[in-house]
């Protein structure tokens, strides 16, 4: 039988948009949605703008602007589509290998109060209970009594909304060790459940990175993936938040292709991508949105 193949369907090209078009975007995503994406990186703003146009089937901005005003919840599909969500437990194992032999050992020695942690732009939660579980392994492992405190924040409700039930599919399995599933999961439907003794150690909380004041008084921030999505002036503006948020000499834990340069904090680990703050001003140099 003769073999037929059949050639791959090219995704449709758009002609870039104007800046009158891509502002019209921005401007409908800000005025229902209440984000402004002017400040990320617009290459990835406009591929997820243009697998829309090409799920509808429109031929261009001017017809997709035309269809956005017609239809608000197509902006609020659009602004889903720009919150990329992809994480899972445990993601890149050599970096909890860092928190347990470096980080965890260094915020519980000679501490009676609680460890504090932040995790921006935490989508579902995955990251927030793994770094809550790698904790409660560490301080049982060396005999200690110290709690934790851990904050997720995201822009996206329903997200958050997953991340506070703390219900994942059966699939977490292939990513979660089988005594670690029986330890702190529960079997839920056809899935697992964070138990309840690590949820009650996480608070999630719905906040824009870009412009809501941040927590404080805080000992790491894990923000991987995240400064990847905006362009270089955003970048340079967050840094100090997180400077400021965290404790002289707190860690700040970013993802494989970011990385932090100037004299807010000193690269500790090139593995785990792993920064300490440095002595600096105490508060960061602009102000927060006052409808924060």
């Amino acid at each position: 039988m003769k073999n037929t193949t059949f050639p791959k369907k090219k995704p449709v090209e758009f002609p870039p948009p104007t800046s009158s078009q891509a502002e019209a975007v921005f401007s409908e995503l800000q005025a229902r949605m209440a984000v402004d994406f002017r400040p990320y990186k617009f290459p990835t703003i406009r591929r997820r703008v243009e697998r829309r146009m090409s799920l509808l089937k429109v031929g261009g901005y001017d017809p997709y602007l035309a269809y956005l005003k017609r239809h608000p919840e197509e902006v609020k599909r659009l602004y889903h589509d720009v919150l990329i969500h992809v994480t899972n437990f445990f993601r890149d194992p050599e970096i909890f290998d860092v928190l347990a032999g470096k980080v965890f050992p260094a915020l519980t020695k000679g501490r009676s109060d609680s460890v504090r942690v932040w995790v921006p732009g935490c989508c579902t939660g995955e990251e927030v209970y793994s770094i809550a579980i790698a904790f409660i392994e560490h301080v049982e492992k060396t005999r200690q009594t110290i709690s934790i405190q851990l904050f997720g924040t995201d822009i996206s409700e329903p997200a958050l909304e997953k991340a506070r039930s703390g219900v994942y599919p059966a699939a977490i399995a292939k990513d979660v060790p089988k005594g670690r599933l029986e330890r702190f999961f529960t079997p839920a439907g056809d899935g697992y459940q964070i138990r309840k003794f690590v949820r009650d150690l996480c608070v999630f909380a719905r906040q824009d990175l870009t412009k809501d004041p941040p927590f404080s008084k805080l000992d790491l921030i894990s923000c991987r993936n995240v400064l990847i999505y905006f362009d270089q002036p955003l970048q340079q503006r967050i840094l100090p938040v997180f400077h400021y948020a965290l404790k002289p000499g707190g860690f700040l834990l970013l993802g494989k292709s970011e990385a932090v340069t100037g004299a807010l904090f000193e690269p500790i680990d090139k593995r785990g991508n792993l920064y300490v703050r440095k002595p600096g001003p105490p508060r960061p140099p602009f102000k927060f949105d006052a409808s924060a």
